[in-house]
């Protein structure tokens, strides 16, 4: 049970230790009841495993939509920057006493 590991080597424990629960029993590998636990588990790795590699490509498709959205947005901010300079500056240009009139007229 012991085979390849060194003397003093951390997994190695001197007396009872553990718990109190059941240990390792030894299991024949060629059991029917072996092989089917085995196949079960293969099946359930490989469903954990295809599982991850799905949330990684929703996840990559998830950042290539956001980057997307995110270069759309920027976009749209310096649109509109460049519009409220513009504006800004056809007001600063308006004689006081017409934005006075306009302000009236808004109230």
């Amino acid at each position: 049970a012991l085979k390849g590991l060194a003397v003093g080597h951390p997994d190695i424990r001197a007396g009872g230790g553990g718990g109190a629960g059941k240990g390792k029993k030894s299991v024949d590998k060629n059991s029917n009841e072996y092989r089917v636990r085995r196949e079960r588990n293969n099946i359930a790795v490989r469903k954990s495993r295809d599982k991850a590699k799905q949330r990684n490509v929703e996840t990559q498709q998830k950042v290539l939509e956001l980057t997307s959205d995110n270069d759309r947005l920027r976009k749209r901010v310096e649109q509109l920057s460049r519009e409220l300079d513009t504006l800004r500056g056809i007001f600063r240009q308006l004689p006081e006493s017409s934005l006075v009139k306009a302000m009236g007229n808004c109230a």
